[in-house]
């Protein structure tokens, strides 16, 4: 009798845990520590069943790593779905008979398998809509809609805690004339070509967006004003030794303007536009 009320709580401990987590998860996200809390609880009270009454066990380990794939991140669910699925196949395989046992792995791996399947499948093709929905498809910078988003989180930052931030606005000169004279596949090609240039030389939390056409918009944080016009005059100096087809070779004008705190961001798109226009004009006059 005692046993079979153990048994009777370790069932309700198992669906109530289950049905808890679906009704989170609705809600949204769970955190770390609540997914290894509900994973060590479930896990535990199927490691009791198995030892107890193997058959319920069995009953409920689909369920169990389907809930695993619900919660974790992709990778650490494969982990932790093969390390349970391994120690309660073994220890069906030593309380039940074989051919049942057998059957019990092969329908639960399936069911694991399909899981991996599906996530892997879904998850790929959130990033592909989420690639859509902020990259510039050609060149694989960020494009226009994120834009604002960033500077204004940047400017926040610069507020906040006193960092700093710079914006650069950049326009490539003989653009035009290159894709007239040559067709717009190699100004396509140039375009992806100066993205994969500044991808080089800047760092991993920079970030570069692609406004339109020939502009673009390059984000420097914890770099001042100062900084910025030495480390972008670098790559002018560059573009036009890197990106020279049939004797045209493409230009770079640039504008910088330190983010500050209490601007607005059309404020700072204004004031890095006048500045490339500055630049634009007074490379025109040293030629």
């Amino acid at each position: 009798m005692q046993q079979k009320y153990a048994l009777g709580m370790a069932v309700i401990v198992v669906i109530a845990v289950l049905v808890l987590t679906a009704a989170r998860l609705i809600q949204g996200k769970l955190s770390v520590w609540k997914c290894f809390l509900i994973c060590a609880v479930e896990g535990a009270m199927l490691v009791y069943l198995s030892i107890q009454s193997p058959l319920i066990s069995v009953i409920w380990l689909p369920a169990f790593l389907v809930g695993m794939f619900m919660m974790f991140p992709f990778k650490m669910a494969c982990v932790i779905t093969a390390g349970f699925w391994l120690t309660l196949t073994y220890l069906g395989f030593l309380q039940l008979d074989v051919e049942l046992a057998l059957r019990s792995a092969m329908s639960s791996c399936l069911v694991m398998m399909l899981c991996a399947v599906i996530v892997k499948t879904y998850n790929d093709a959130i990033m592909v809509a989420e690639n859509v929905a902020v990259k510039d498809p050609l060149t694989g910078a960020l494009n226009r809609r994120t834009l604002v988003e960033q500077v204004e989180l940047e400017s926040e930052r610069v507020s906040r805690y006193s960092q700093v931030c710079s914006i650069i606005m950049i326009d490539l000169d003989n653009f035009k004339t290159l894709n007239d004279k040559l067709g717009h596949g190699v100004g396509d090609e140039m375009l992806v070509g100066f993205v994969s240039l500044i991808n080089e030389y800047t760092r991993r939390n920079d970030k570069l967006f692609r406004l339109g056409g020939d502009e673009f918009m390059l984000l420097l944080p914890g770099m001042n004003e100062e900084n910025a016009n030495i480390f972008v005059a670098r790559i002018q100096n560059l573009v036009p030794s890197k990106l020279t087809m049939d004797s045209v070779s493409l230009g770079m004008s640039f504008g910088v303007c330190e983010i500050t705190a209490n601007t607005s961001v059309e404020s700072l798109l204004e004031k890095a536009d006048k500045a490339l226009y500055e630049n634009k004009n007074q490379r025109k006059q040293e030629k």
